[in-house]
């Protein structure tokens, strides 16, 4: 995340995310996150990165960790709570259902989203029942 402000300059190690995160890695970084939600791109090769959605945009996170821009070459999404009695939902919630927005859907997210073995097996939930069951929105 050397692209952005505070990270101008910054090395791999100083990256505050997850690499290739399990779902059980991504609930406990969204838990200590300032909003309880997450950004994350995965790329064509199924590799993710994901970070407190506080903290960088997607674009700054590509070319802090790549040196490139990003060419609509990464899934771009975020990753949060979602409490099916809040009509509204315009709180941030810090438990819940999860939910997956993906961005760039008319170009490269879900299908690159889903070459991540974690968000599979999330996107693998969402005609589940109850609490297990994910809200998955492709904008």
């Amino acid at each position: 995340m050397s692209a952005s402000p505070p990270y101008k300059g910054a090395e791999w190690e100083e990256f505050r995310g997850l690499e290739n995160p399990t779902e059980r890695e991504l609930v406990a970084i969204m838990n200590k996150s300032k909003f309880y939600q997450l950004r994350f791109t995965v790329d064509d090769k199924g590799k993710m990165w994901a970070w407190d959605s506080d903290e960088a945009l997607h674009g700054a996170v590509i070319f802090g960790m790549t040196g490139q821009k990003d060419m609509n070459n990464y899934a771009r999404g975020v990753i949060g709570y979602f409490d099916i009695n809040d009509k509204s939902g315009a709180t941030p919630h810090k438990s819940g259902n999860l939910r997956v927005i993906i961005y760039n859907s008319r170009s490269v997210g879900t299908d690159f989203a889903l070459k991540n073995r974690t968000m599979k097996a999330i996107a693998k939930r969402i005609n589940d029942k109850g609490d297990d069951k994910v809200f998955w929105s492709d904008l």
